[in-house]
């Protein structure tokens, strides 16, 4: 029972001291005083309109109602700061010694007005006003153990940038023993409906304000996004430098906060964001992140970052990176492999979304080891960036892809639409993963050598494809040709040489092509093989998906005369291509060799007979040349005809008969 004695003692005396405390308290002199000292430190008024009633808890001191602080003298806004009430807290000691010392300061639903006129006067600036202490040689004195804001609103009106802000449900305590030592600020509210918290420590306040570069240790969220800083920073021009940490989780919210909506950002590109490094923020609004690492969702980035802030930042980056994934890039819904499957069921109709390109500018420069577009792998990457008014241009200085090597340029342009394009050379690529991935073909396998200029216009991947235009030349050396067995097919005339199984190798294959309108168009395919050469000509629809080709295949050419020729028809979806002999145009070919063999007997047949009948003129001839020497005495001379040859001799025999007649010689 002793120790339940004591306590009741012990409550007893409490209760005592606190009456005592209640009486003790001089309200109306700490209210005055109160307002004096808040004239003297500020040189604003501070004026108490309602109450002055003393309190013991939570704290012994006055409770003040209806309390205002005036504004700067240029501000027409009103007071600075109006309060239903505000609580004033002094030491229990120094009260006993006769001494009135503020501790603490509880304003509760305040509403506080701060504004920045149009030549940058502040509102807050108030030992800027003062001048300096009473001496005339310093900032005043100021001491505050503790100062709170309850359930408040605050309102900044700048007029230099047209634009205001307001923040409700605002709870904020501030710890400053000394003005010219440290001071700590925590702070929360809600800004344009997120749930905003600020707390961080300064270690000379004054110092700051008077534009000195202080250490600072400050935390921030907002909407589920955060920030924090460690180091050293100034106001007066604003600059910093030190470590930060930064985390975007939600994109909606911190974009809210901004007055603008959110742009698409594809999954791996940074719908959440984690960043961290070395910050220097210099007076001319210019960022520099060294050491940084960036979070992009699950891709890790490693290296420089440089901003320049602007109405559109300006990002220069140099980035390094193990394998990043940006899979979610594929705008293709189907389940595996989006182009691949491209081939059964068409290209996609999804709108592709690229709006984030105009969120910002810059340039880069990334070194990975692996990146994963989704339907396309890529190996070691070196690759530079320029990003300008939402259209990126990427400079591929090594990229591996497809088991090969990928230089050139590649260029999305979302400016008023969108537009793809390139300019890519390619070394030692596997067309059988090409054609796999990009059309669901992967009959054909070897490694080729590429070159494509290419451009498609059109916000889905099916306009795209429907309109894509450029030109390009492919050289496949050795490889094969499967489920098609050209040679067999050939030697037996029969289609079921294909399939499962069938194959035909080849030891090299070159082609150009062109492409208008979606469709890829060639002339001059060279296919060289064991036993057999082939040409082609044809098309393939890139954006229907479909092919349409005719081979001209040569077998055993060095063992038969003219070797064995049968075209082959290549056509149908790419989903079920299907290979078959030209038997009409075999056909046709027979029939056009047989007519020339037979205009070849007949023209033959023509020189014979012509022959014979050179031999009988000719027969005829001489037996008349006899006849006209026995006759008419006449030798044909060499070049004179029989006719001529009969005349002379005609004319011989009237002039001997005439001279007969005559009695003459």
């Amino acid at each position: 029972m002793r120790w339940i004695f004591r306590i009741v003692i012990t409550l007893i005396i409490l209760v005592v001291v606190a009456v005592a405390g209640l009486f003790l308290v001089p309200t109306d002199k700490i209210a005055r005083l109160a307002e004096d000292q808040f004239e003297k430190n500020t040189g604003r008024a501070l004026s108490i309109a309602g109450e002055v009633s003393p309190q013991i808890f939570p704290r012994l001191g006055v409770k003040l109602e209806d309390v205002a602080i005036s504004n700067a003298e240029w501000s027409g806004k009103g007071p600075m700061l109006e309060a239903a009430s505000m609580e004033m807290g002094v030491g229990f000691s120094a009260l006993l010694g006769g001494d009135i010392v503020v501790e603490a300061f509880d304003i509760q639903s305040p509403v506080i007005r701060l504004e920045k006129s149009k030549d940058g006067k502040a509102n807050w600036d108030f030992v800027s006003e003062l001048g300096g202490g009473e001496d005339g040689g310093g900032s005043a004195d100021v001491s505050l153990p503790l100062a709170q804001i309850t359930n408040g609103s605050v309102e900044f009106v700048d007029a230099q940038a047209g634009q205001s802000y307001v923040m409700t449900a605002l709870d904020a305590s501030l710890k400053l023993v000394d003005l010219k030592g440290a001071g700590r600020v925590d702070l929360s509210g809600l800004y344009k409906g997120q749930s905003v918290k600020v707390s961080g420590t300064i270690n000379g306040v004054q110092q700051m304000l008077d534009g000195g570069v202080q250490g600072v240790d400050i935390a921030a969220s907002a909407g589920g996004n955060s920030f924090s800083f460690k180091g050293s920073a100034g106001l007066d021009p604003m600059q910093a430098k030190g470590a930060v940490t930064g985390a975007v989780n939600n994109q909606t919210t911190l974009f809210a906060l901004m007055d603008q909506a959110a742009p698409r950002i594809p999954e791996g590109l940074g719908q959440k964001v984690k960043v961290s490094g070395e910050l220097t923020l210099t007076a001319d609004n210019q960022i520099f992140l060294r050491g940084a690492t960036v979070d992009l969702d699950q891709n890790r980035l490693t290296g420089a970052v440089d901003v320049a802030l602007r109405d559109t930042p300006y990002v220069t980056a140099k980035l390094q990176a193990d394998r990043l994934d940006f899979s979610a890039m594929s705008t293709d819904t189907t389940e595996g492999d989006g182009a691949a499957n491209a081939g059964a069921g068409g290209w996609s109709d999804a709108r592709i979304d690229v709006s984030g390109l105009s969120g910002v500018n810059g340039e880069f420069s990334l070194k990975a080891n692996g990146i994963d577009l989704g339907s396309v792998q890529l190996a070691a990457t070196d690759m530079k960036g320029a990003l300008d008014r939402s259209r990126l241009v990427l400079d591929l200085t090594n990229v591996g892809v497809f088991e090969g090597v990928v230089a050139g340029q590649f260029v999305v342009n979302g400016r008023g639409g969108l537009s793809v394009g390139g300019d890519l050379r390619a070394n030692s690529v596997a067309m059988q993963k090409v054609l796999n991935d990009f059309a669901g073909f992967d009959r054909l396998v070897g490694d080729a050598s590429m070159s494509l200029k290419f451009l498609g216009v059109g916000g889905t991947m099916n306009e795209i494809m429907n309109g894509l235009s450029g030109s390009g030349r492919m050289d496949v050396g050795s490889g094969e040709l499967l489920g098609l067995d050209i040679a067999g097919m050939i030697k037996n005339l029969d289609a079921s040489y294909q399939g499962e199984g069938s194959k035909t190798v080849f030891d090299d294959i070159t082609a150009s092509f062109t492409i208008e309108g979606g469709v890829l168009s060639n002339s001059d395919l060279n296919f060289v093989a064991d036993l057999l050469t082939a040409t082609g000509n044809g098309v393939v629809d890139l954006g229907g998906q479909t092919i349409k080709y005719r081979l001209a295949p040569v077998a055993l050419a060095g063992r038969l005369k003219d070797g064995i020729r049968v075209p082959v028809i290549i056509e149908g979806p790419w989903s079920n291509i299907r290979f078959r002999p030209d038997l009409k145009a075999l056909l046709d070919t027979e029939l056009e060799a047989q007519k020339e063999q037979l205009k070849a007997q007949a023209k033959a047949k023509e020189e014979e007979l012509r022959a014979k009948a050179k031999v009988k003129e000719d027969e005829l001839k001489a037996k008349a040349a006899a006849k006209l020497k026995d006759e008419l005495g006449v030798e044909r001379q060499e070049g004179q005809s029989v006719e001529d040859a009969l005349k002379q001799g005609l004319e011989n025999k009237a002039k001997d008969a005439l001279r007969g007649l005559l009695g003459g010689n």
